[in-house]
């Protein structure tokens, strides 16, 4: 009976939600966790009610209380749908520790197999990631093309190269449409034979709507192999489409960008960042912040330092915005929006450092005390960094314009993250907002952030990481430089390219293309 009452309340819990009655829809979900607290899609339901809302902290306490919940249900249900929310909320260990002790051999983990892989990536667990992707493979009748793909993944940030090209050859061999496949293997390996695999990209290509996100996946793909091939007009026809396609799908808002790097300077005045808190570390650990643009040599940066003995480097962490939009409790965008900006005037950054040692206290190890933080966007919180973290150094690493912009161009990003890449003029303007700010922020804290210039990182190596060291309280190893001998995991949007040698190949490689971006090279110096 009870089973059939708590289904009547589901339906009446999802009527109410696609009618946008969200109050009501709020007590729907309380009542069925009063009739069976081991509930989770209950609880879920509410944590996506507090997002809708804008409450940050009730959709994470919500979400946190589906996690024992589902424990006490004692089926594998709701599995991936949980651990994405965890995810999308910043609660990547307890997504990593459900996933990781979840029973493997079950039919619905091996249904969410291909989901779940995925997930423990972007919780940085890429181990585990590979370990559940062959298990999966080995049990499943006929794995199907995603998760090869997602095994492809998890090679490839593991820096299993050669496997991972083969794990993408296999997806594309099940599901020769798979978009995503043909443009990750363009972009992680060189096909043999230059031109190759042209022919099944454009077949797929003839095989997809225009209008299809794939066609967009395919569009890049194309580009990159014709560029390999030496057909750079054609080339850049292809990328120029997948921009344009991308661009039309995407909300970017260039005045809300205008708007939050104002406000940010505007509130992260000399007195404000100046006023610090002392430093609540006890244990003499440092962490280390590298921003910039997408695209222009953090990732490099990051693989150097992580050489270092006593660094390691945790990867592209959202804990910071995380737990400014815990203490501002409203959600962070990139940029943040005015109203969270605003919110930063009020909050305890006392309150604010310790909640971000908290969430990243499980990265740390006993051998080491600086931890890398390599997230780019952390550029807009740089004020904030400085003013809850004493103890913290900023590194912001800076390309020149137009290599900066073309290699930002040239890449496909997810969903609707650097929304002003895929134009040219919006880039050139966000080229000179970021460059503005990180001479801003290098003003008002010169002890807290420096500003490297990645050409000078290529071009004179020592030199310039001797000078990142110094600033950052280290002393130099010489086989920091070596960055092929880094086997950590990568998952950035250079994970394949920074398995190689430390090198200056892409200073300049606009160049190939400048006929192309003339107006990108007019808005820049004018």
């Amino acid at each position: 009976m009870q089973n059939l009452d708590i289904g009547a309340y589901i339906q009446r819990g999802r009527q109410a939600m696609m009618e946008r009655r969200f109050d009501d829809a709020r007590v729907i979900y309380q009542q069925i966790l009063e009739l069976d607290p081991a509930q989770p899609r209950a609880w879920l339901a509410l944590s996506a009610l507090a997002q809708n809302q804008g409450d940050f902290r009730e959709s994470v306490r919500a979400v946190r209380s589906a996690v024992p919940a589902w424990k006490r249900s004692g089926s594998q249900q709701f599995i991936a749908e949980l651990s994405m929310r965890l995810l999308v909320l910043g609660e990547y260990k307890e997504a990593r520790d459900i996933i990781v002790s979840a029973d493997w051999s079950d039919p619905l983990v091996l249904r969410y197999s291909m989901g779940l892989v995925q997930y423990l990536g972007l919780s940085e667990a890429h181990g585990e990631a590979l370990e559940l992707a062959d298990h999966a493979v080995a049990r499943l009748a006929s794995p199907p093309a995603h998760l090869h793909y997602a095994r492809a993944n998890a090679l490839r940030y593991l820096g299993r190269m050669e496997e991972s090209t083969e794990a993408f050859e296999r997806c594309i061999a099940l599901d020769p449409l798979h978009a995503e496949a043909h443009w990750s293997l363009a972009n992680h390996a060189r096909s043999p034979v230059a031109g190759t695999r042209i022919a099944r990209i454009r077949k797929a290509l003839a095989h997809t709507s225009p209008q299809a996100e794939e066609s967009i996946y395919l569009h890049y793909a194309l580009y990159k192999e014709l560029e390999d091939a030496g057909e750079l007009d054609a080339a850049w026809a292809a990328l120029e489409t997948g921009a344009r396609g991308k661009r039309a799908k995407i909300r970017y808002d260039e005045a809300a960008h205008e708007r939050g790097y104002g406000l940010l300077q505007r509130l992260c005045s000399d007195s404000f960042v100046g006023t610090r808190i002392e430093s609540m570390d006890t244990q003499g650990r440092r962490p280390l912040f590298i921003v910039g643009l997408p695209r222009s040599g953090t990732t490099l940066l990051e693989r150097i330092l992580g050489n270092h003995s006593n660094v390691a480097s945790a990867g592209e962490l959202t804990d910071f915005p995380n737990e400014l939009s815990w203490q501002a409790n409203l959600f962070a965008g990139e940029p943040p929006a005015s109203q969270l900006i605003e919110a930063c005037a009020r909050i305890d950054f006392t309150e604010l450092g310790r909640g971000y040692r908290t969430r990243t206290a499980w990265r740390w190890n006993q051998e080491t005390r600086y931890l890398i933080d390599k997230l780019p966007n952390n550029i807009f919180n740089a004020g904030f960094i400085y003013k809850a973290l004493p103890e913290a150094r900023i590194i912001c690493v800076r390309r020149n314009p137009m290599d900066s912009c073309f290699s930002t161009f040239r890449h496909l990003f997810s969903g609707n993250a650097y929304g002003f890449s895929y134009d040219q003029q919006e880039m050139a303007v966000q080229y000179k907002r970021f460059v503005h700010l990180a001479a801003y922020w290098e003003s008002v804290m010169p002890d807290g952030l420096m500003v490297l210039d990645y050409e000078d990182l290529v071009a004179s190596p020592e030199a310039s990481v001797r000078k990142v060291l110094d600033f950052c309280g280290l002393d130099y190893e010489p086989s920091m430089l070596d960055i092929e001998r880094n086997d950590a995991p990568s998952a950035t949007a250079s994970s394949s390219q920074v398995r190689e040698g430390l090198h200056g190949r892409n200073v300049d490689s606009w160049r190939r293309y400048g006929t192309h971006l003339s107006t990108l090279k007019r808005l820049l110096e004018s």
